[in-house]
């Protein structure tokens, strides 16, 4: 399993337009992507309401560089380039132990 901690801080503002936008990429992944992505779950800093993270687990660097090239993932970059404060930060990890 490979998984990823995407890091996504919006302009103050944006935060409700942004949550929109994840919310409709994690059902494409759900509907497009089911038993090679483990899990993809948008969240939203408790501290700072403008950080979000995708937590994210794949079976294989395969799941993981395919999700990248996906249309859906294509049409949300589009959707939300004029939202960030920032580049996206992505944390690649190995799973060393796990629940699920």
């Amino acid at each position: 399993m490979i998984a990823v901690i995407a890091k996504l801080t919006v302009q103050e503002g944006k935060e409700d337009e942004f949550k929109a936008a994840g919310a409709e990429m994690v059902a494409a992944v759900k509907q497009h992507e089911a038993g090679r992505t483990l899990q993809y779950t948008l969240t939203q800093s408790q501290k700072a309401s403008a950080e979000f993270y995708f937590i994210e687990a794949y079976a294989d660097s395969e799941a993981m560089s395919e999700h990248g090239k996906t249309a859906h993932m294509a049409a949300f970059g589009g959707k939300i380039g004029g939202l960030l404060a920032g580049r996206p930060e992505i944390t690649r990890l190995d799973a060393v132990a796990s629940i699920g």
